[in-house]
């Protein structure tokens, strides 16, 4: 790809990712709910209302993970603490740098980047490349770390009416 075409591309996903996250907003409360679960082994991702009771389930590919307090970005499919069959489903991104000759797609070690703004463009290539419905920032309580989870699938669960 050229710069140009690069640059079409990410503004083109970066927009569809926006109609996504609102469809997943709107169709099943996505960001408003208590608090959430996931389950690296099942790939599940949960969300619990305020009775702390399981609302909705959903499928997902972990992408990668930004780190704020370095401002870095690593793959999921380069990163040890995630489980390796999610390593493998994740894999299929390294097909970005082939698509628009980006090295970045590639990189095993964590790399700095741009920023939480830069983490969002990276997780909205992802989204397209995998066909996701959306994605899912999933941060975490105890470091200055959020992982990015592509949505796959989404489902109320079960014995929810």
């Amino acid at each position: 790809m050229t710069d140009d075409e690069f640059s079409s591309f990410l503004d083109s996903a970066v927009a569809e990712l926006r109609v996504k996250q609102q469809q997943l907003t709107d169709d099943h409360g996505l960001g408003k709910f208590s608090r959430w679960w996931f389950d690296q082994e099942t790939e599940t991702l949960e969300f619990f209302d305020i009775k702390d009771a399981k609302a909705l389930e959903a499928s997902v590919i972990d992408i990668g993970s930004y780190a704020s307090d370095s401002n870095t970005w690593k793959w999921a499919w380069a990163n040890d603490s995630v489980l390796e069959p999610l390593r493998e489903k994740a894999s299929s991104l390294r097909a970005l740098a082939d698509l628009t000759g980006m090295e970045i797609f590639a990189n095993e070690d964590a790399f700095e980047i741009d920023g939480m703004p830069m983490a969002w463009e990276l997780a909205a290539m992802s989204v397209r490349h995998l066909g996701a419905l959306g994605v899912y920032r999933a941060p975490s309580s105890q470091s200055p770390l959020a992982s990015f989870l592509a949505i796959m699938s989404v489902r109320k669960a079960q014995g929810e009416v």
